[in-house]
């Protein structure tokens, strides 16, 4: 009943924190930075709608090409601010229904007007050149017509093309040019046409004869390329003006107005919200303090009921201390009792495998000792029979020189010498000879590496501090167990370079002999040892593989455990692979182990490069536990 109850306050608490957390998130549900980074964002797209209104609008045939990039410019900007508005962090998309359909009204508008502006680029350059073309030759050709003009009709020839020249120029600058004014530039046309003499009839010709057109007078003609002129600047002129109408009249700034109507009328409900909801958090905040007030009385209550307690407490751990004193004694002296059988207990194993390991380098060491003693004996008798052909020669040679020597003597002497050698065959003696000394020297240097590994062996380390070869402690473990290898085992190594590593090798030299030990008697018959040694960042990687008998998952795991053991009873102890999980546990390591029953097993070690150091390096007794469980 009691855990239900507290259970139950429990909830209660995270509820009333929950509410208090949707409170404040309500109260805070509006940003006045986003709020006013919107609004600039929205003054933006104006301002350069405008502008780009203006841009297209003032456009003038002396800045074309500037005319052209700054529209480029300011449409790059205005499409940002367009992405800035509808898709990015903070944009005006999906706050409501209304908001999304006035932002979608505008930036269809928007898109349009873009494309209006896309498709009229190249068309109003043209227009704009030709315009340029045009007004720039309307005071060439109005100066011909004043060149050209009757005498008596100069001033007012002068007077009309200064009037036609202004009108043109008004007309082509400004952006909306009136009406009426193409009629008043055609009108004052009409008047030089009128001031122009009448073309004379065609001469007559006699019958036969090409009839020709009579010439036309020059002032006629300077009149009508004037007049062809001014019409060219009045058709460009009006086309562009309409493209410029259709483009101004896409109703960009109400829809963007219309937008912002929407988001502050959007921002304003959200505001409302907030201000609602500070005044739930107000009542709600009120109510707390009276809960808590209440709780706090409750508290102090509970903490007089506490002093009481603790006084009943002090006086009972007077008499406490004095039995947990009494029983801490106790528990020290049995778990040094329980060391001191620990050590006991591995003492005893090292000393019941250590036979079965100098069993072995026994036989090892005698195999190669055994050759190497019967190849001496028989390079023994060899040097005596190498010895009296020597002395045989030796015999003919000093008779040969000899001047008191008879020929029979000589005669006999050589004899007996080339017998003796050709029963020896001294160039084949000599090779077997070496060949037999070469064989004893093998035989030595085997006995030397394995009294080496023995030496690694029973090194006593002092820290685990000493830098260690892992690949030379495996060949040295091998070469150790050799003796349970050979004939039916074959060992595979794949050794990968590796950096020193930090440990006590002689402890890690019983780990791999134990492994190597286990895994040959796991093999009944013939079978095979895999060795794969990888080095990683910060450490070194051992796989040790059989194809033994392998283990169940019971067995594999309970194999670390001290005592367990699956061979029969005086077979082993179950203490060798409890032994290695210390040794590579205290080394910072870890030791995994995989099985399948029938087809082998693989232990993984992987150990670190460095030891950690606790205040310095520190001593400890490191005889190696020859353990093969």
């Amino acid at each position: 009943m009691k855990k239900l109850r507290q259970v139950f306050f429990a909830l209660l608490a995270i509820a009333a924190i929950g509410v208090l957390v949707f409170l404040l998130r309500m109260t805070q549900s509006v940003d006045a930075d986003l709020h006013r980074a919107r609004l600039e964002r929205i003054q933006v797209v104006g301002n350069l709608d405008v502008l780009l209104n203006r841009q297209f609008t003032s456009s003038r045939v002396s800045s074309l090409a500037d005319s052209v990039t700054d529209r480029s410019g300011t449409t790059g900007q205005l499409d940002n601010a367009l992405n800035a508005l509808d898709k990015d962090v903070g944009s005006l998309r999906g706050l409501s229904p209304d908001i999304d359909k006035a932002l979608d009204a505008f930036l269809d508008t928007i898109e349009s007007k873009f494309e209006l502006a896309f498709d009229s680029e190249a068309r109003n350059t043209l227009l704009t050149q030709r315009l340029i073309n045009s007004m720039d030759a309307v005071p060439t050709y109005g100066d011909s017509v004043t060149t050209k003009a009757p005498a008596d009709k100069a001033e007012e020839v002068r007077n009309l093309t200064m009037q036609i020249k202004t009108e043109i120029v008004n007309f082509g600058v400004t952006p909306t040019p009136p009406a009426a004014a193409a009629g008043n530039i055609r009108a004052l046309l009409e008047q030089l046409v009128a001031m122009a003499p009448p073309t004379p009839p065609p001469a007559p010709v006699a019958e036969g004869e090409p009839q020709f057109e009579p010439e036309t007078p020059p002032f006629t003609q300077a009149v009508q390329g004037l007049r062809d002129r001014c019409e060219e600047v009045i058709a460009d002129k009006t086309e562009l003006v309409a493209k410029l109408r259709d483009f101004l009249d896409r109703p960009t700034g109400p829809q963007l107005q219309a937008l912002e109507q929407a988001y502050l009328a959007w921002h304003e409900a959200k505001v409302a919200i907030a201000n609602q909801y500070r005044t739930y958090l107000a009542g709600y905040a009120a109510a707390l303090l009276m809960v808590l007030a209440l709780l706090g009385i409750r508290l102090a209550r509970s903490f007089r009921e506490i002093d009481r307690a603790n006084a009943n407490l002090s006086q009972a751990n007077e008499t406490l201390e004095e039995q947990v004193a009494t029983r801490t004694k106790d528990l020290s002296t049995a778990l040094q009792d329980l060391r001191a059988s620990q050590a006991q207990l591995v003492q005893s194993e090292k000393m019941a495998s250590l036979g079965t390991m100098v069993a072995g380098v026994a036989h090892e060491i005698n195999t190669p000792l055994g050759y190497a003693r019967s190849n001496t004996e028989i390079v023994r008798n060899s040097l005596g029979d190498l010895r009296g052909l020597i002395t045989a020669q030796d015999k003919a040679l000093t008779l040969m020189t000899s001047q008191n020597a008879s020929d029979e003597e000589v005669a006999g002497a050589l004899g007996e010498a080339e017998s003796l050698r050709a029963t020896l065959s001294p160039a084949e003696t000599m090779d077997d000879l070496t060949e037999l000394l070469k064989d004893t020297d093998f035989g030595l240097v085997q006995i030397s590496d394995l009294v080496s590994s023995l030496k690694d062996f029973s090194r006593v380390d002092r820290s685990r501090n000493d830098l260690f070869d892992i690949n030379s402690g495996i060949d040295s473990a091998l070469k150790i167990a050799n003796n349970l290898l050979k004939n039916r085992v074959e060992v595979v190594r794949q050794f990968g370079p590796l950096p020193n590593v930090e440990c006590s090798p002689s402890q890690l030299n019983q780990v791999f002999l134990n492994l190597f030990t286990n895994a040959a008697q796991a093999i009944e018959g013939e079978g095979k040892i895999y060795i794969h040694t990888t080095a990683e960042s910060d450490g070194v990687n051992i796989r040790i593989l059989d194809t033994g008998c392998g283990m169940s998952e019971e067995v594999r795991a309970r194999i670390f455990e001290p005592f367990f053991t699956t061979k029969p009873v005086g077979k082993g102890t179950g203490l060798g692979l409890s032994i290695v999980f210390r040794i590579i546990e205290e080394h910072g390591g870890r030791i995994d182990v995989r099985s399948t029953v029938g087809k082998g097993s693989e232990f993984v070690i992987r150990l670190p490069l460095k030891q950690k150091r606790h205040g310095g390096d520190t001593a400890f007794s490191a005889a190696p536990e020859l353990a093969a469980a």
